[in-house]
């Protein structure tokens, strides 16, 4: 009884092809090669089958053929067949990936979370909330907010409605309710599992949302404790200072990230692996954008080949829709990230994406990257390398720390290069600026004030001369050797 055959052996090729293969295929790996021989043997056995000729391909045979075969399988086929069949389009049927818009994906979400609006918001809601199919007559919460806003604001809606629903108390935003969900939410805080920060904006969220909702109704008694949260808030450390890393360390560490992805890229066959290589390097690729161009997240996963970059790869666009102010940016690319994201299209995305997408980064499916999942991958990979979870917003504050630092004069600059909307952020900044210069003037009088008095800071190689000659001022290695005599 003969075996199944799966795939059609070269020896048994017609000779024309076998030659076309071989010179096409002469330069490649032991590895490569047999995955290239089973890729074009599926698709001449199929092509037997049904009695007709190899060089007939067409989007339904390559649809029906190919269709069902694991990914790599299916690339490994269709490299084999462009290279022996130059003419034939094999990959004229991959359109580009259809995403689902930020609008639909909002809409779905509150059609899936409706029921956990009270009925009398719910009432209230509704035309403010609709989606027009046309998109030219949406309600006025859907016209007026962006979708970001209007899904931030109803999440925590959603969410203290959840808390009332729990706790038995009314289900609206009234003072009793308020008053217990502060509670629980301090006890939260006593625990570390929030900050006074998320409380404060949970809470302005509540209340911007019921003055859109219920304009007549009086919000002022809401005010006296937004505002002590807020000060509150504005004492408490961030948790970003926690993730702060060198600047110049992050910078190797994403292009450390590329040259990894490369050799693995290159040394490997499977598709799994090339997946990981592709992921790495998209990863330290997006850590290199934001370094030397600190765009924001959203802008990040959106980076399109055709409409954000020239023809060279050299600069990078961002339109008017994609800054707070409006304005086109134009940001110049160093070398070094150039030659990173050549690197990226050619070797890497050009084995996930489909011919015709044009987005930058694509994951393993050949479908864009959402934009939180490109901020996970981030902190994920940061956190095996520094220990820290550097998230690109936590990126930008590094890159708008370090200009502060070196010039707080100029720290309209952070914003410029950030793209920041309100200049109250600049103000910030130029406060943090000027806290880090007093700082390093404290130190430098410090030092200076030491060396007059021939006090030395520990660890120096000259000895220190007079009374400022302290217990403090000996280097660590000579007290240790102090202490065993003395034990001995």
């Amino acid at each position: 009884m003969s075996k199944h055959r799966l795939s059609l052996p070269p020896s048994d090729w017609p000779e024309d092809i076998r030659a076309r293969f071989s010179d096409a295929f002469a330069g490649s790996s032991r590895y490569q090669r047999p995955r290239l021989e089973q890729g074009l043997g599926r698709w001449l056995l199929e092509a037997g089958q049904d009695d007709l000729p190899p060089e007939l391909i067409t989007p339904a045979l390559l649809e029906r053929r190919l269709g069902h075969l694991r990914p790599e399988m299916q690339a490994a086929a269709r490299q084999a067949l462009q290279a022996v069949f130059p003419e034939a389009k094999v990959f004229g049927r991959e359109a580009r990936v259809k995403v689902e818009s930020k609008r639909a994906a909002l809409q779905r979400e509150i059609d899936r979370n409706w029921h956990r609006l009270p009925i009398a918001w719910q009432e209230v809601a509704k035309p403010k909330l609709f989606f027009c199919p046309e998109g030219m007559n949406d309600g006025l919460l859907v016209e007026a907010w962006t979708p970001d806003t209007v899904q931030s604001r109803l999440q925590t809606a959603w969410a203290f409605f959840d808390f009332c629903r729990d706790r038995g108390a009314a289900e609206d935003v009234v003072p009793d309710s308020v008053r217990q969900y502060l509670n629980q939410r301090q006890k939260l805080y006593q625990a570390g599992k929030v900050s006074v920060a998320t409380t404060h904006g949970a809470l302005q969220r509540l209340k911007l949302l019921g003055v859109a909702l219920f304009p007549d109704r009086n919000w002022d008694w809401l005010d006296p404790v937004i505002r002590i949260l807020k000060k509150k808030a504005a004492l408490q450390p961030s948790r970003n200072d926690a993730r702060i890393v060198d600047l110049a360390e992050l910078r190797l560490a994403a292009l450390s990230c590329s040259e990894v992805a490369l050799r693995h890229h290159l040394a490997v066959s499977g598709h799994k692996k090339r997946t990981s290589a592709n992921k790495l390097a998209r990863t330290g690729l997006a850590i290199s954008f934001l370094v030397n161009s600190p765009i924001r997240r959203e802008s990040l996963a959106t980076l399109d080949l055709k409409e954000n970059f020239d023809a060279r790869f050299t600069r990078l666009y961002l339109s008017p829709r994609e800054t707070k102010d409006k304005q086109r940016d134009e940001r110049l690319l160093s070398p070094e990230v150039q030659q990173q994201l050549r690197d990226y299209i050619d070797h890497h995305r050009a084995v996930v994406a489909p011919a015709q997408e044009t987005a930058l980064f694509v994951g393993s499916r050949g479908k864009p990257v959402a934009p939180g999942y490109l901020s996970q991958t981030v902190g994920d990979q940061c956190e095996k390398l520094f220990g820290k979870r550097v998230t690109p917003q936590v990126i930008r504050n590094i890159i708008a720390g370090f200009i502060v630092s070196q010039a707080p004069e100029q720290a309209s600059l952070a914003s410029i290069v950030l793209n920041h909307a309100s200049t109250a952020t600049t103000e910030t900044y130029r406060a943090n600026g000027k806290q880090i210069q007093a700082t390093k003037k404290l130190r430098a009088a410090n030092d200076h004030g030491r060396t007059e008095h021939g006090v030395e800071t520990a660890g120096s190689e000259k000895p220190g001369q007079g009374r400022g000659r302290s217990r403090l001022s000996r280097p660590v290695r000579e007290r240790s050797k102090r202490r065993k005599r003395g034990a001995a």
